[in-house]
């Protein structure tokens, strides 16, 4: 299959290009491009035939990944990947490998970071719709209920029938994509072969706890999950947010962190917006804290 990886770029151009120029020397990898959400200009050292897009506004993760796929349509196969992504050619290959199967949507590799497994065969919890990871079998891939798009290959006759949702900006889009992957009929895979995360992410982490509560939100009133969405509503209110309150005043920083959840639990309890791009007043979160 024709693949073409996706790097959704934001901060520091190193990681970026780095990554862009290993790709490219991959004989599995047939087109490299970053989508600039910082709307960073084209970083000079970056080889030629790496394409470097900059969207009209920051379009959040699912968004980027959406404006690329569209300019590569004839593509067989993407790769999502961030730029603090480590993942070999035997790892690609093996992944591709898998994709191809009948009716196989979405492959992951196992991802591992320093502190060891990072996302492996991905569930929910049962209760307040929390990530979790459980370690998958050594030697063989099996089924999972989503993977994390911090990288994901993604068949392109999947991606025309389930686009990814931009709404998210950031965060749960990838668990919403893979569930409606499933769906529609198409099996989510992870492979046993290793992907690594450098832990030198370049993606604004500031905002985490105001998109960490709307996006579960969103997520479940989507599914349609009324009582989980109560559940979350009211765990958050009476014992994230006032956890929050507690631990701003005693780290000294104002009620950055507090804000940022209050104002996610609004959000996620207030009108939906459209599927498809993020709302014009993305990245909401620098209403309540530095983006950086």
């Amino acid at each position: 299959m024709k693949t073409v990886a996706v790097i959704v770029h934001w901060g520091p151009h190193q990681p970026t290009v780095e990554l862009a120029e290993r790709l490219d020397a991959s004989p599995s990898i047939a087109q490299v491009t970053v989508v600039a959400n910082d709307g960073s200009t084209r970083p000079t050292e970056l080889a030629t035939s790496v394409a470097w897009i900059l969207p009209p506004r920051n379009l959040g993760f699912g968004g980027a990944f959406a404006l690329a796929s569209q300019d590569y349509p004839a593509g067989g196969a993407y790769l999502l990947v961030n730029n603090d992504i480590r993942i070999d050619e035997v790892t690609i290959r093996a992944c591709l490998d898998l994709l191809a199967g009948t009716n196989i949507g979405v492959v992951a590799p196992t991802l591992i970071n320093s502190d060891g497994l990072q996302s492996g065969s991905a569930r929910l919890s049962p209760v307040l719709v929390a990530p979790r990871a459980r370690r998958p079998p050594d030697d063989r891939p099996c089924e999972a209920d989503w993977v994390t798009g911090a990288v994901m290959f993604i068949k392109a006759e999947c991606l025309r029938r389930v686009p990814f949702d931009g709404r998210y900006f950031l965060g749960f889009e990838d668990v919403d994509f893979c569930y409606r992957v499933r769906d529609a009929g198409w099996s989510v895979v992870l492979s046993p072969l290793r992907a690594w995360h450098t832990g030198s992410t370049t993606i604004p982490r500031r905002g985490n706890a105001y998109y960490i509560v709307r996006n579960r939100l969103w997520f479940t009133r989507i599914r349609g999950w009324r009582l989980r969405t109560v559940l979350i509503a009211a765990t958050t209110a009476a014992v994230v947010l006032p956890r929050s309150v507690v631990l701003d005043l005693l780290r000294g920083r104002g009620l950055e962190t507090s804000a940022l959840v209050r104002h996610g639990l609004l959000d996620g309890l207030g009108p939906l917006p459209p599927p498809g791009d993020p709302r014009a007043d993305e990245p909401r979160a620098v209403r309540w804290t530095a983006w950086r």
